[in-house]
């Protein structure tokens, strides 16, 4: 009989699981999620059935707060890219963006969730203190419900955003496709403890435009692989990884460039923040744009090596030497005891 039983409960606890628009967040709610740097070794490529993901040792290097409000709290894009359904979510996604031409601040994403999908309709930001919002001429699907082990799927997504300036007429425009597989189910285990998770794969293929004067006047490829371990009425995601895929020696290599888990704030020297600091532009063409002047920073190619350190100056604007090949880097910024780890992209030409 107690061998019947654990059998029975060693099969429960790798059991397939389904996410459904319930296990996803509702406006009101707010959660703690650690960011841990990337580093050599870890394996979230590999996947499958009954699959135990094993990433414990995540050392929690920042933590931040993410709160998934309701259009009444934030009145001024109550009615913008249909808020005003009662199925709308609004989440920041930056305080402030450094440009050296406009303040831009409180900047919003505007979801809708129902049955079927979990979307991205808009977006939302104060430029210069005037709140401006700009719809999806294609919405961007996150997830399409509900979603079990083997599911298949593409969604296009496409932004256009405006913005006048007194030397001419600026347009960014991001256009794209997503292609999701939930390839893998079982046991993941991460500093917030162990659950039966689904894992989804999406590949994200995208072009970021910039227009001058109604002339395209830069266009970037910023594709990249986002990893999301799924649990039954979390929320968010328990362990989110993105980067890029790569061939290395004509093998497929994943590079993570950021590593986010669901956890509780902890009492160590971590403090919990709900303002990151942010750069700016990205890919960078020699030029970041880094809202914590005075910090230092230390800038570390795909492989870990140093190839810069120093500080951010007063201005905020931090220029890379031509020295500096193109390609991928991580950033280290320091302030105080905390530290911010950033992915960005350099080419010269």
């Amino acid at each position: 009989m107690r061998m019947a039983f654990l059998c029975i409960f060693w099969l429960g606890a790798w059991a397939q699981i389904q996410i459904t628009s319930s296990d996803l967040p509702s406006a009101g709610q707010s959660f703690t999620v650690s960011q841990s740097r990337p580093q050599p070794g870890w394996d979230f490529l590999t996947t499958g059935p009954n699959h135990t993901w094993n990433f414990g040792q995540l050392p929690p290097d920042t933590q931040i707060a993410v709160e998934w409000k309701g259009p009444w709290q934030v009145i001024q894009y109550s009615f913008s890219c249909g808020n005003a359904s009662l199925q709308a979510l609004l989440l920041k996604v930056a305080d402030s963006i450094p440009t050296p031409t406009f303040m831009i601040r409180d900047v919003y994403a505007f979801l809708r969730k129902s049955p079927s999908q979990m979307a991205v309709h808009g977006v939302g930001a104060s430029v210069n203190g005037i709140p401006l919002t700009q719809c999806y001429q294609d919405a961007d699907e996150l997830y399409l419900l509900p979603l079990s082990y083997g599911d298949t799927d593409s969604t296009t997504f496409w932004l256009r955003l405006n913005l006048t300036t007194p030397s001419g007429n600026i347009i960014w425009a991001q256009r794209g496709y997503r292609l999701h597989n939930a390839d893998g189910y079982g046991q993941l285990t991460t500093p917030y403890g162990t659950f039966s998770v689904l894992r989804l794969m999406r590949r994200v293929r995208q072009k970021d435009t910039i227009y001058w004067n109604g002339l395209p006047f830069r266009t970037s490829d910023t594709s990249f692989v986002e990893l999301e371990w799924l649990g039954q009425g979390q929320g968010i995601p328990l362990l989110r990884v993105q980067g890029t895929m790569r061939t290395i020696g004509g093998v497929p290599s994943f590079l993570p460039a950021s590593i986010q888990f669901k956890d509780t704030v902890r009492t160590s020297s971590l403090t919990l923040r709900s303002e990151k600091p942010t750069i700016a532009p990205n890919p960078s063409r020699g030029i970041l744009q880094v809202s914590l002047p005075g910090a230092k920073f230390e800038i570390y190619n795909l492989i870990g090596k140093l190839m810069i350190s120093g500080e951010v100056p007063q201005d905020s604007t931090l220029r890379l030497p031509p020295t500096l090949p193109e390609g991928v880097y991580f950033l280290k910024l320091i302030h105080g005891a905390k530290e911010y780890w950033y992915r960005f992209s350099l080419m010269w030409n």
